[in-house]
């Protein structure tokens, strides 16, 4: 399974968990994680990216990062661990020392997706579309002479993205996160991704469901003095609390579609409303789909999130 990872690591601390998760998962031999790109404007998100790759013994997987995007903010984690030391050295080394040194997130994502076998692509979304619709904008360049949306179609396989929400007693003023900060990002990825290639979204509820738990956190990450992904867990919110797996359930779903972790909806068509909100419309011949999940899928996944994401790295 080859992937691209895009997220918005640094607003949240699910995003840190779910690309713990693919590092498990590439260790297995699950997965290969092509490129990670940030769709988050602040330096210190790539430069985590590059802090957690490294940790896993992967600093050669290629960055890219948003530019002129949104969420310039640092939130509470990112920078305090990249910067975090001890005795006056830094405690977690990098490849880049500056975030200027990282390539611009599309042609990142053009030049790794044009490397690949046709057909062959799981792109995973947990953060805002900017990213994806710059790519599926962007014209024919030294890498494809494809513009984007000839490239996607070409190459990926399958969509796995976090945002929305599904479940029925969703209330009419909610506004997913994911959407709301880049709302013309997410509706001209949905006009323009082709219809060919599948989609699979994972709402809010579903990760809601499954939370990820401060017990984890305490006991299963005390291999090692110190772990990026549970120093920003801890600095993300006072301990000891849970946190839902929004971000995680898109990347286990897009390694591990057929486990039966979670259901599917009725094939539908996706689209951003007036409003700026996700809706989806059900139609046999679409090839869109959410997550659903049963309570006994919530604990068997919560159980398997929680050990994926504290896997320590392979040696």
């Amino acid at each position: 399974m080859k992937l691209i990872f895009d997220t918005d690591i640094g607003n949240d601390i699910d995003d840190a968990l779910a690309l713990a998760v693919l590092h498990a998962l590439q260790s297995r031999g699950e997965c290969e994680l092509l490129a990670v790109t940030s769709s988050k404007d602040n330096p210190y998100s790539a430069l985590y990216c590059d802090v957690v790759n490294t940790f896993y013994g992967r600093p050669e997987i290629p960055l890219g990062r948003v530019q002129k995007g949104v969420t310039p903010k640092d939130g509470s984690y990112v920078r305090k661990v990249v910067e975090y030391s001890e005795n006056g050295k830094p405690v977690f080394p990098r490849q880049f020392q500056r975030a200027e040194e990282i390539p611009e997130a599309v042609s990142v994502l053009r030049k790794t997706l044009a490397a690949q076998a046709d057909q062959s692509v799981v792109l995973v979304v947990v953060g805002f579309s900017t990213n994806i619709m710059r790519l599926l904008q962007s014209p024919g360049d030294e890498f494809s002479p494809l513009s984007g949306q000839e490239l996607v179609a070409q190459k990926v396989k399958l969509l796995s993205q976090m945002m929305g929400r599904f479940d029925k007693g969703k209330p009419d003023s909610f506004h997913e996160y994911n959407v709301r900060v880049d709302v013309p990002a997410a509706r001209s990825l949905y006009e323009l991704w082709p219809d060919k290639i599948p989609v699979v979204v994972s709402g809010w509820e579903v990760g809601r469901a499954i939370q990820n738990r401060a017990t984890s956190i305490l006991n299963d990450y005390n291999y090692i003095k110190h772990h990026p992904v549970k120093i920003g867990y801890e600095l993300w919110h006072q301990m000891p609390y849970d946190r839902p797996t929004y971000d995680l359930t898109s990347v286990l779903y897009a390694v591990r579609p057929d486990r039966n972790y979670f259901g599917l909806s009725a094939p539908g068509k996706f689209r951003i409303n007036a409003q700026g909100k996700l809706e989806y419309s059900a139609d046999p011949k679409g090839k869109q789909h959410y997550l659903t999940v049963t309570p006994e899928q919530i604990i068997r996944t919560q159980e398997v999130l929680e050990s994926l994401s504290s896997q320590p790295p392979a040696s």
